[in-house]
């Protein structure tokens, strides 16, 4: 899935401009006492509330960086829901969890694929930890596969402390996205920090999205155009994915 350095810079602030609207979306399709696997885990912001509500979470997330962030906020946590989060540093194409799943999830994480290559390796991996009839969910960003120039992204005031994020995104050789991450840490009215940090994106469409999925082994059953119940119409910005194992 590309680099792994992406968030090497970044990760400690990832959290911050974090929202709430896809995690209560994906907490919908987690079952008390139920196995999940979450697919580039990042910091654990799925898999944390999921684990509190009783799932048992395996988190395969390749970033030194992310996981490092991960295991801290496990630190923090009660041991009932700790011990219930089992990390795999590995990428979607090469960890082996041991065993399957009703569910699996990637959030953020399908632009990470950079070559139709990288996503049918990923995808069929994941397609062979689900049970039969078992669910991939995941989202992709199908309005920002263009150019954009850097400009602000979220701003939040964490006590004294004001975090400005600002995001650019250029078109590069092998259908490719080159994204830039500003981050600006403002003290007293003057900046303290300044972070940038670039990763790496895979331009694709719809038709793309379910054709990599058909020879991956996952049939499309669900589309919708959002975090919420309206299905996926031509033009929306997001587009978020249920497949089954077929």
């Amino acid at each position: 899935m590309g680099s792994y350095n992406g968030y090497a810079k970044v990760a400690r602030l990832y959290d911050i401009f974090d929202t709430k609207e896809n995690i209560d979306f994906f907490l919908d399709y987690a079952t008390e006492d139920g196995d999940i696997l979450d697919v580039g885990a990042g910091t654990g912001r799925i898999a944390v509330p999921m684990a509190e509500r009783g799932a048992r979470v395996w988190c395969v997330e390749p970033s030194p960086a992310m996981l490092s962030e991960f295991k801290r906020k496990l630190r923090r946590l009660a041991p009932t829901v700790s011990t219930r989060i089992t990390l795999i540093e590995s990428d979607a194409a090469a960890f082996k969890a041991g065993h399957t799943f009703p569910t699996a999830f990637m959030s953020g994480s399908f632009d990470h694929f950079l070559s139709d290559k990288e996503r049918l390796e990923g995808l069929r991996n994941i397609a062979g930890h689900l049970e039969p009839g078992g669910r991939l969910v995941f989202d992709v960003g199908l309005g920002y596969m263009n150019e954009s120039p850097l400009k602000p992204a979220g701003e939040k005031a964490v006590g004294n402390t004001t975090y400005r994020r600002f995001v650019g995104r250029k078109v590069i050789p092998g259908a490719r996205l080159e994204y830039l991450l500003v981050f600006e840490i403002v003290e007293g009215g003057e900046i303290r920090e300044q972070i940038e940090q670039k990763s790496f994106a895979g331009i694709v469409d719809r038709a793309l999205v379910h054709r990599v999925l058909e020879e991956a082994g996952l049939r499309v059953v669900r589309e919708f155009g959002g975090y919420g119940p309206a299905p996926y119409r031509g033009g929306d910005a997001l587009l978020v994915v249920e497949a089954v194992a077929v």
